[in-house]
């Protein structure tokens, strides 16, 4: 009985694994043209024309890696699961929430241009988001199940949101006086598809003579592209679909303001606040398709059994179908009710010192403290960063984060910008250690973000 639950639900977890943040390391390049996706009121001396992949970010992280599933047992590794491998030991290991987020950023098309002493900004790009969260709880499941007499699991945290969009942008900022300078974006979101699957109760009670388990849980997908099939009990099938993509109207719309000020208050001092991606994100009724899990069992076994007058292979095909209900979402009557949500916003504040103050070469410091809030996820971090210039078309900037406890500290950033092209690169994270098939041995941060654009014309 233990194998069956711990197969399903696993098997359950797996098929469901098929927040975004910038790259900060970018933040000080003076030079870079899409500075402004970063604070509103930041502009280059130059306007810009990009096409797509002029700005590509990609960014995956989780607080866990191979180490804390892999483990050395005479001259080889084994899993977890494997009896060598002590189950406190592994569970002090790991974090109450082990989670994985990804996150794709692909600009489409960007203008920036300057008009007497406003700088503008056009933006057209899409946006994918993955977070998976999976609570300790399943993997004490998996690991120590029967340790004790009667043993409790919570997995209500068990869960997943992913989510593609378009985002449309106008941008325009101009300086208040000599110190002051503000901007403002309006963005425009239209979005392509959604889902999320989450658990509101998920319970599970085993002892020596008695199981329970008592879950309800939601699927919700939100698309008009994708069409998910269902079996002979209405239950969706996740790995049966089709994909429409003559369908033209978005799923959901929905609008978001970022917002900045830049303050100079000596000539080599720089001061910045803003804050990225305030607003919400509406969901049509039409396009949403809802799914229930539910399943309450209480089995206790079998006593005084006559095999004459029972059931036996009946009664477990019963039992193994209360647990199938746990991952089977049957789908629901359409919803008539929007879905309205807010979006995760990110704050960023700064202070730069320049040495020489030139637009030559010059040596910067700076440092930035980033916040970014979602409904499930809350992250501060505090970046240096030592930015060098040694010629006028070259700019490095290498950074260091705190309020970190693992070791990818380091960043690096490079913009080449002469006078008809801009390239850049950059990584908040230089010190991941992967395995020979790159594969993440610790907790891990890995993003990147680079580009092209071209040049248009100088600030008048």
């Amino acid at each position: 009985m233990k194998k069956i639950i711990i197969s399903i639900l696993f098997c359950g977890l797996l098929a469901m694994s098929l927040a975004s943040q910038n790259v900060r390391s970018v933040y000080f390049l003076n030079d870079w043209n899409h500075r402004s996706s970063l604070n509103a009121s930041f502009a280059t001396e130059n306007g810009f024309l990009s096409f797509p992949l002029g700005n590509t970010e990609f960014g995956i992280s989780s607080n866990t890696g191979l180490s804390n599933y892999l483990y050395p047992y005479n001259n080889e590794l084994v899993t977890f699961l494997h009896p060598s491998v002590d189950g406190h030991a592994f569970l002090d290991k790991l974090q109450p929430d082990i989670y994985l987020n990804q996150n794709l950023n692909v600009n489409i098309l960007s203008v920036g241009y300057h008009s007497k002493k406003a700088f503008w900004t056009f933006d057209y790009r899409l946006k994918e988001n993955l977070n998976i969260n999976i609570p300790q709880d399943f993997f004490r499941l998996i690991k120590l199940g029967f340790e004790h007499s009667t043993n409790q699991f919570d997995l209500k945290k068990l869960s997943l949101e992913q989510s593609n969009i378009s985002e449309f942008s106008l941008g325009y900022s101009r300086d208040i006086n000599s110190k002051i300078r503000v901007g403002a974006k309006i963005n425009l979101l239209c979005g392509i598809s959604a889902e999320k699957i989450k658990y509101n109760q998920f319970d599970i009670l085993l002892s020596n003579d008695n199981y329970e388990i008592n879950a309800t849980g939601e699927s919700v997908v939100m698309s008009d592209v994708l069409t998910f099939k269902t079996d002979a009990n209405n239950n969706f099938n996740f790995a049966d679909y089709n994909v429409n993509l003559t369908s033209q109207k978005p799923v959901g719309t929905g609008v978001s303001v970022n917002l900045g000020v830049t303050y100079q208050p000596i000539k080599n001092l720089t001061l910045s606040a803003a804050i990225n991606d305030l607003g919400f994100m509406s969901w049509n009724a039409a396009g949403i398709k809802k799914g229930i899990a539910s399943s309450n069992i209480n089995f206790t076994g079998f006593s005084a059994v006559n095999l004459d007058s029972i059931d036996i292979e009946g009664q477990l095909n019963q039992l193994e179908q209360g647990v199938n209900n746990l991952i089977l979402f049957k789908k629901q009557a359409q919803t008539t009710q929007n879905i309205f949500e807010t979006i995760p916003c990110t704050i960023n504040v700064s202070a730069e010192y320049s040495f020489f103050n030139s637009k030559e070469k010059d040596i910067r410091l700076g440092l930035l403290w980033n916040s970014y809030n979602s409904y499930t996820l809350h992250q501060n971090e505090l970046m240096g960063a030592l930015t060098v210039k040694p010629a006028q078309t070259i700019t490095l900037s290498a950074t260091y984060a705190f309020l970190r406890n693992d070791s990818n500290h380091f960043g690096f950033a490079f913009n080449y910008s002469p006078r008809w092209i801009n390239v850049f690169f950059a990584t908040d994270f230089l010190a991941n250690q992967l395995s020979p098939q790159f594969l993440p041995i610790h907790q891990f941060d890995i993003n990147f973000q680079a580009g092209i654009s071209f040049y248009l014309g100088d600030d008048q």
